[in-house]
């Protein structure tokens, strides 16, 4: 009898081939799961192939509301995978508890806060064994897709999971991860996408010159979606800028350093900015000084943008200016201009109260031992005081401008400058020269270098530990560039009176009991990786 063609059983065969290739299934119903594990809490035994399967899976689900669970107990973690070994000669079974091992391994956050070194270790020790086990779960017969994944991404389970990953993403295609993620079924919380991140940055930052720097705004955006990472990322993506020849202004990389660390040379914001390199940090300085000198004269002066010459005569000093206040009149402090809105926000801890009506304001800088004072109105002259003898204001109480005034910005019998912005005076044809001759001559002020060493009273406090102030080794600064070890802690712990609480022996974490406020011993702990904990000390 002659059979008849039947062109329905090749598409039951392509449909059994694509469900064979399917993502992994869903994991088991959370009850079944925790049942298992409070089972074997007790037990200590992996009696079947059900328990050996429900506990891989269940690594990270504790065994009773706040308590352990599997994955921060190395006995029982290691009872769990010598009784899914059992199953290794037996792929079809085995990879079912592989596939839950996998899940625990990318949901287990071993890299966040709070995370003891011991289930850290006992991570390692899981990560080992997905690595070791991993042609195991591929048989001669049809395979999942999952397992081809698995196989064919083995350095996932390896020290550098995120790696062979980097060169695609920064081109921009994400097609490999995002696969990867569906077939090992990678959740949007796993640390695996955070680290890959900080991954990009690092693998950036080994670019040439131009190729980092067209991938800023890329890097950047990363950045602001990950708050975990951010601050690594940023001390990376910062100390490479620093490294580019002629570096030149990077607006979105000045705003989100300011934005999420602060102003970089006030004291205030020293343990945020801790970890950058002093380079990089001075230049982001830099880089606000000539916004702020942009904002004042072309928004709260008089001339704005219709004369440029003052803004163009201060940015030139840029470097000079080792500090900057704003005194701000009714007008801009109370304005509710979305212009003046941002400014203020700019200006966090600049900005000073003058009593004054309208649109008067000031500018206050401290160059070395020079503190000048320039006036929102273009006809007042420059006002300079020297820092060494006494500056006749505070800025920390309201200030006025009447001459001669109570804490008045204008004290002419006691300036030691007083110079027009007007041309033609003093056989100077123009009054940058005379400015700039005069800046050269009284204080050794230059265009483009920094201001002498002085004592100037208005700079703010030196970023330097109060403990080498008082006459202690002045090597902490030094320790920042030097390479963390148990030896060295100790050394500056007896150098600081610092305690050091090491609970790493039971599980806990290595703490350093230092306040935020200890700038210099705060940029050596974050140097060596510790993070801060307020009023609890700093930890790693």
């Amino acid at each position: 009898m002659a059979m008849t063609l039947n062109s329905g059983i090749d598409a039951v065969i392509e449909e059994m081939k694509a469900r064979s290739k399917s993502p992994p299934s869903g994991k088991p119903s959370e009850d079944h799961q925790l049942e298992a594990v409070r089972r074997f809490w007790q037990s200590h035994e992996v009696k079947s192939f059900r328990d050996a399967y429900l506990l891989s899976w269940s690594l990270c689900i504790p065994h009773r509301p706040q308590g352990a669970c599997v994955l921060e107990d190395q006995s029982r973690l290691q009872g769990v995978l010598d009784g899914v070994d059992v199953w290794t000669t037996r792929p079809s079974a085995y990879r079912r508890c592989y596939q839950g091992l996998v899940k625990s391994y990318f949901t287990y956050d071993a890299h966040g806060d709070g995370t003891s070194s011991a289930s850290r270790k006992n991570w390692n020790l899981l990560r080992q064994y997905l690595q070791d086990r991993n042609r195991l779960i591929k048989d001669k017969g049809l395979n999942p897709e999952w397992v081809t994944t698995a196989v064919d991404n083995k350095e996932i389970f390896g020290e550098q999971p995120c790696e062979p990953f980097v060169e695609a993403l920064l081109r921009g295609d994400a097609g490999i991860v995002d696969h990867l993620c569906e077939q090992l079924g990678i959740g949007k919380a796993s640390w695996f996408l955070r680290e890959l991140v900080l991954a990009q940055v690092k693998g950036a930052a080994k670019l040439s010159d131009a190729k980092f720097q067209a991938l800023l705004p890329r890097l950047l955006a990363l950045l602001a979606a990950n708050e975990v990472l951010r601050d690594r990322g940023m001390i990376l993506t910062l100390d490479r800028y620093a490294k580019v020849p002629g570096t030149t202004l990077h607006q979105g990389l000045r705003d989100h350093a300011v934005s999420w660390w602060g102003n970089p040379w006030l004291p205030s914001n020293a343990t945020r900015w801790g970890g950058v390199a002093p380079e990089a940090r001075a230049m982001v300085a830099d880089w606000l000084k000539l916004e702020f000198i942009e904002t004042f004269f072309t928004k709260l002066a008089e001339d704005g943008l219709g004369d440029p010459r003052r803004m163009n005569f201060w940015k030139r000093y840029v470097k000079a200016i080792d500090h900057i206040e704003f005194a701000l009149g009714s007008f801009a402090e109370n304005s509710r201009e979305e212009d003046f809105v941002t400014l203020r926000k700019k200006m966090a801890g600049l900005i000073r109260y003058l009593d004054a009506s309208g649109t008067n304001n000031a500018f206050i800088m401290t160059m070395g031992n020079l503190v000048a004072v320039e006036f929102s109105g273009l006809g007042n002259a420059l006002y300079g005081y020297d820092a060494r003898r006494s500056v006749p204001f505070k800025t920390t109480q309201i200030l006025r401008l009447a001459v001669n005034g109570k804490n008045s910005l204008k004290q002419k019998d006691k300036c030691i400058l007083w110079l027009s912005h007007q041309d033609g005076l003093r056989n100077w044809e123009k009054w940058e020269h005379m400015f700039e001759a005069t800046l050269k001559k009284e204080f050794g002020i230059e265009p483009g270098t920094p201001t002498p060493g002085a004592t100037a009273v208005k700079r703010p406090p030196p970023q330097t530990s109060s403990v080498v102030n008082n006459g202690m080794p002045g090597s902490i600064s030094a320790m920042t560039f030097q390479p963390y070890s148990r030896a060295r802690l100790d050394k500056l712990a007896r150098t600081c009176g610092l305690e050091v609480d090491d609970r790493t022996s039971q599980g806990g974490n290595l703490w350093v009991r230092a306040g935020e406020s200890d700038d210099a011993v705060g940029n050596v702990l974050t140097r060596w990786g510790f993070r801060n904990k307020p009023g609890k000390g700093w930890w790693k």
